[in-house]
């Protein structure tokens, strides 16, 4: 007899080999997510693509720079609530069904079982079932419960939250509405990621350790129309700005202020240097007369404020037309009869935001599957059956016991319960 499509499917979800694969797959997405940036602006794209262009199309085409709102990672999440439903759902059944006191054939397996005789008592045949350690069987319940609640939060959180990123720098503002981001990353069922309020970046603090690597960062902003309120964000401590939350990434440089003039199209603009493979800041890019640009600042460790210092070059092809080491105020002419002004040097830093309305349900996940392992931990159901019996001239006593799991750690109880039936009478 061949059975249902929902039978087979429901043994598909419980097989062992799925649920390994589905918390594989979990796993590496995870440790995904700590080597490819996620949710990379534009300008970071760019760069990837020129550095590692099929690197940046496989990254595209899989989804990778943004795992938590892939279809890809919601369908393995999705598969696995399915797995740990079923899985919750037949221990809850097998607890309520052996949560009362067993009877004498629960005993017939026990990993401890002995036979001692003592002093006749005069009574006939009598038997004795314990419980300990009752709440340690709901742990096991309780901890796939939470895991199941984390998943599906993590499928709410997938189909409506709503990532968002952009570069800012020292006096640059993100505005209100949408269009304050250069990326969104939204979830199906996600309206656009929005602040309810301007944000001004005054000012950027890096700190540094010894060594040069970055130890901390830190952003003094204003908030709302002038004069506004200051406030500070850092990397590991967010800015809530009504349901969004606004956060700084590790990504951050130099921001060249340049004003070109003279030529068929007049710019001011600000240039972001990121870091390159020689440990500089640099920047290349294309003017709108076709020169190419390129920038580089000398990284010293541990600056407080980024290098005053740029050296510029600007080329057509592979003909180098002007070159100078500049500071802010400093002009290089261009041929032609154009220049381009270096106005000022600030940093940069790449700004993310988030806007997660399961945040809660998430820990309430978090909460249940911890306090699962508590009880896991601490109780130990184990059940013990005393037998005894009139035997001839003395009792037959009989002693098992059967701990629900860790048997190895109850041998001594056992002998002491079997000592203390002997002498009994």
């Amino acid at each position: 007899m061949t059975s249902s499509p929902g039978a087979a499917f429901r043994r598909f979800l419980r097989s062992p080999w799925t649920i390994t694969l589905e918390i594989l797959g979990i796993a590496l997405a995870g440790v995904s997510t700590t080597w490819i940036e996620q949710h990379p602006t534009p300008l970071a794209r760019e760069r990837l693509a020129e550095e590692a262009p099929a690197f940046a199309a496989a990254v595209r085409a899989l989804a990778i720079d943004h795992v938590f709102t892939a279809p890809w990672f919601l369908a393995l999440v999705a598969l696995a609530a399915g797995s740990l439903s079923i899985v919750a759902w037949e221990q809850w059944k097998r607890l309520v069904r052996d949560w009362k006191d067993p009877g004498e054939g629960w005993f017939r397996s026990a990993p401890y079982r002995r036979v001692v005789h003592r002093a006749p008592t005069g009574e006939g045949r009598r038997v004795s079932i314990e419980v300990a350690g009752r709440l340690g069987a709901i742990g096991s319940p309780l901890f796939h419960t939470g895991l199941l609640a984390i998943a599906v939060v993590g499928v709410a959180r997938m189909l409506f939250a709503a990532d968002a990123a952009r570069d800012v720098w020292e006096g640059g503002v993100l505005p209100a509405g949408p269009s304050g981001f250069e990326t969104q990353y939204l979830g199906p069922l996600a309206r656009p990621l929005e602040l309810p309020e301007p944000v001004q970046f005054v000012e950027l603090r890096p700190g540094f350790y010894p060594s040069g690597a970055l130890l901390e960062f830190t952003a003094l902003v204003r908030i709302g129309e002038p004069p506004g309120r200051q406030a500070t964000v850092a990397v590991n401590e967010p800015l809530d700005l009504g349901a969004a939350r606004l956060y700084l990434t590790p990504a951050f440089g130099p921001a060249a202020v340049v004003e070109i003039a003279g030529t068929a199209s007049p710019s001011r603009g600000v240039i972001l240097l990121a870091p390159g493979a020689s440990g500089d800041d640099a920047w290349s890019g294309r003017m709108p007369d076709g020169l190419e640009v390129r920038m580089r600042a000398r990284h010293a460790p541990g600056p407080a404020r980024p290098a005053s210092q740029v050296d510029v070059r600007v080329l057509r092809g592979d003909a180098l037309l002007a070159a100078g080491r500049m500071q802010p105020g400093a002009v290089l002419d261009l041929p032609g009869g154009g220049s381009l002004a270096l106005q000022d040097v600030r940093w940069w830093v790449r700004v993310a935001a988030s806007r997660d309305p399961t945040a809660w349900p998430m820990f309430v996940g978090f909460g249940l599957a911890i306090a699962g392992v508590v009880l896991l931990s601490v109780f130990v159901r184990v059940d013990t059956m005393v037998v005894a019996e009139p035997d001839g001239d003395r009792e037959r006593v009989t002693v098992a016991m059967r701990p629900q799991r860790l048997a190895p750690l109850f041998a001594d109880r056992f002998e002491r319960r079997v000592e203390r039936e002997a002498g009994r009478r």
